[in-house]
């Protein structure tokens, strides 16, 4: 059986051990920096950024919120549109008033689209007729009020008249896929890369109104880093590169084209020479930056947990309670790519197979957005002990787990997944609930989760491990020994502050290093 068990430290979900995790909540850490205080004006690139949902806008949103306690005004760039998969406001909470956030918009086809739609709006409102339906009388409609009937299908009643909202709605979609259909065949992917000479300009405009100390880019996407690159050249303000994931991936299932690589590689190149310090979220991507460019500098700042986020949750639902007596999996995340639900559907068909005693009893959940080749998938061939609960927003999806008897977390072997780690582990982590860890072997996202306690882990890849994991699992689950419980203090390291504690000092460090 290829799959191992780490030792618990305090053993949940007992009342003790619930104890126990609240008042390590409570004590949040005392933060001392090194030289982070100083402060200054950074400026914060991120192309996505609340209310867009999603893991990979949390990195950005927690250290526009905690940067400011160490004497660092951020100030963000942003996309100017909001054609992303995921939507969560609740997520906004994180930001300071005192932040100020400037949404860009480029010449990408969502903007595009979108411009040209505001055009023919303001051209409806000049038509002279509207279909009225009671009267002949001439409608006007400001085009706020149309925005705020989207959601209705069909014609819309304004102040007992009818007006075709849904036809512009139509229109602007036409448009958008049209030019991103151009941008595809140009090389440009889904044309977002086009927001860069906007960005770059607005940057620029912004740091003459009122300086900036030092500029953060975070990505994916990567393209961030080339408007950080601009700013920086045109001004000689120091430059941190926040490198999330590697630049070159074999995470799809589709290698890239010749022409990505070689763009990737020299784009990765010249972040690795100009920026005056690189950041990654794992040792791994660290050290294999380290590797191929010695004279770059290079730190990893790992992803983490905010206890303001699990109080929240806590509010919501005070009472956890995970009943013995059935046995609930959670698999939270974006499914796409190599990270695929198939291994983990099969592998429990054939433990409910092997334990029919279980059926009723066991039930997987699934929180997060799937690619349409799942989605069309599971939408038909969905096991009657397997939910789709669709994207949730954040503090939902840490109820989920907190209700949950186990969380799962999928990550597949390959380049890609050995040189980050899933942020989503951290958040896990950080609940007293059993983590099932289908996790690449020997990575390092497999030592951070043992150390952790309380895990199951077995490679994905192996669907007998899995299922011998999957079986362990729900019968300690069923039988109420399975321990949820972890070494809690030890996992202070990766508390959000604590980690822009980190950022603020390097912030620090580089201005401190522009000025020499």
């Amino acid at each position: 059986m290829s799959c191992e068990v780490s030792s618990p430290i305090i053993h949940s979900p007992n009342a003790d051990g619930q104890a126990d995790w609240r008042r390590w909540i409570e004590l949040a850490p005392a933060v001392i920096t090194a030289g982070g205080g100083g402060g200054g004006r950074v400026l914060l690139i991120s192309y996505t950024f609340p209310p867009t949902g999603g893991s990979g806008v949390q990195r950005p949103a927690k250290l526009a919120k905690y940067l400011p306690q160490f004497g660092w005004t951020v100030e963000v760039l942003s996309a100017g549109h909001d054609r992303f998969p995921w939507h969560d406001p609740t997520l906004l909470d994180d930001v300071p008033s005192t932040c100020r956030i400037h949404r860009v918009a480029g010449l990408e086809p969502a903007c595009l689209a979108r411009a040209v739609s505001r055009l023919a709006r303001k051209t409806v409102r000049l038509w002279p007729r509207a279909n009225t339906g009671d009267n002949d009388e001439d409608l006007v409609v400001h085009p706020k009020t149309l925005e705020s009937h989207r959601r209705d299908a069909g014609a819309t009643r304004v102040l007992g008249c009818t007006v075709i909202s849904n036809g512009l709605d139509w229109f602007e979609e036409r448009i958008y896929w049209k030019l991103a259909g151009w941008t595809d065949r140009l090389g440009l992917g889904n044309g977002e890369s086009l927001w860069i000479g906007a960005a770059a300009r607005a940057a620029l405009r912004r740091h003459r109104q009122q300086p900036f100390d030092a500029i953060v880019s975070t990505g994916p996407p990567v393209f961030v880093h080339r408007v950080a690159m601009r700013l920086a050249d045109a001004t000689g303000l120091p430059w941190v590169a926040d490198v999330r994931d590697p630049f070159v991936s074999d995470h799809g299932l589709t290698n890239p084209d010749g022409r990505h690589l070689v763009a990737m590689s020299e784009l990765e190149r010249t972040v690795l020479e100009k920026a005056a310090l690189v950041v990654t979220t794992c040792e791994s991507l660290a050290d294999d930056f380290r590797r191929r460019y010695p004279r770059s500098n290079v730190q990893a700042i790992i992803n983490g947990f905010d206890r303001d986020d699990l109080v929240s949750a806590i509010e919501q639902d005070p009472d956890r309670p995970a009943a013995e007596a059935e046995c609930t999996l959670a698999a939270a995340g974006a499914f796409y790519g190599q990270r695929e639900l198939a291994r983990l559907v099969e592998s429990l068909t054939r433990v409910m197979e092997w334990h029919t005693e279980w059926h009723g009893r066991v039930r997987l959940v699934v929180a997060g957005t799937l690619d349409a080749r799942q989605r069309r998938q599971w939408e038909t061939e969905r096991p009657e002990w397997m939910t789709l609960a669709g994207y949730l927003d954040h503090v939902s999806v840490i109820n989920l787990v907190r209700a949950s008897s186990c969380a799962v977390l999928i990550v597949p072997d390959c380049g890609h997944t050995r040189l980050c780690l899933p942020a989503k582990m951290f958040e896990l982590a950080a609940l007293p609930v059993h983590v099932l860890g289908l996790i690449p072997p020997q990575s390092e996202t497999e030592r951070l989760l043992l150390a952790a306690g309380a895990c199951t882990v077995a490679p994905y890849e192996d669907a007998a491990g899995v299922a011998s994991a999957l079986e362990r699992v729900i019968s300690d689950a069923l039988a109420g020994r399975l321990c949820g419980g972890r070494n809690w203090p030890a996992l202070d390291a990766y508390d959000r502050r604590s980690l822009a504690a980190r950022w603020a000092e390097c912030l620090a460090v580089v201005c401190g290093r522009h000025d020499r």
